[in-house]
Formats: structure tokens, C-alpha cells, sequence
């Protein structure tokens, strides 16, 4: 039981972390599209203004797990340790 706890522990935080840079980075992408393809940009915007709903129904949930006085984990966004974004994964 330990193991999982610490397992979820993990996850939480790499789940909050992934939704926090996926965000950031979307934003990026629809900044630059704005000039260089607005057509695109707008149905990037469209697709993301879903995408990010559920994903705040999804850090809802986290936040909650978080805040329970069990939680042992990091609260909170982390840090990307998987530098796959940087090399154009995501694009």
C-alpha cells in the first residue's frame, strides 16, 4: 500500500505539472499563429477553449486530493523533467 501512495504521490504532481506546461505551450503556439496563419489560430483557440475546460475540471480534482490531510506529495505544479517539449514533441 506504501508503494501506491507514493506512486500517486508522483503522479499527481506530473499530472499537474503536464497540464500547467501544455497550457503554456498552447498559448505560445496560438500567440504566434495569430500573425503568421489567423485562420488556424482561430480554430486552435476553439479546440483549446475545451481542451482547457477540462482540464480545469481535472486540477479541480487534483486541488482536492491535495488538500487531504493524507496527501504526502508535492502540492502544486513541479517541474518538467521530461525535455521531450523542447524538442518539438508537442508541435
Amino acid at each position: 500500500a506504501r508503494e501506491e501512495i507514493t506512486r500517486l504521490n508522483i503522479e499527481v504532481c506530473c499530472l499537474c505539472t503536464a497540464i500547467h506546461d501544455e497550457e503554456h505551450h498552447m498559448l505560445t503556439i496560438i500567440q504566434k499563429l495569430q500573425v503568421s496563419d489567423p485562420h488556424l489560430c482561430c480554430e486552435l483557440q476553439h479546440q483549446h477553449h475545451s481542451h482547457a475546460a477540462i482540464n480545469a475540471m481535472h486540477c479541480h480534482c487534483l486541488n482536492h486530493i491535495e488538500s487531504l490531510t493524507a496527501f504526502s506529495g508535492v502540492r502544486g505544479v513541479g517541474v518538467c523533467t521530461d525535455h521531450a517539449a523542447d524538442h518539438g514533441m508537442f508541435a
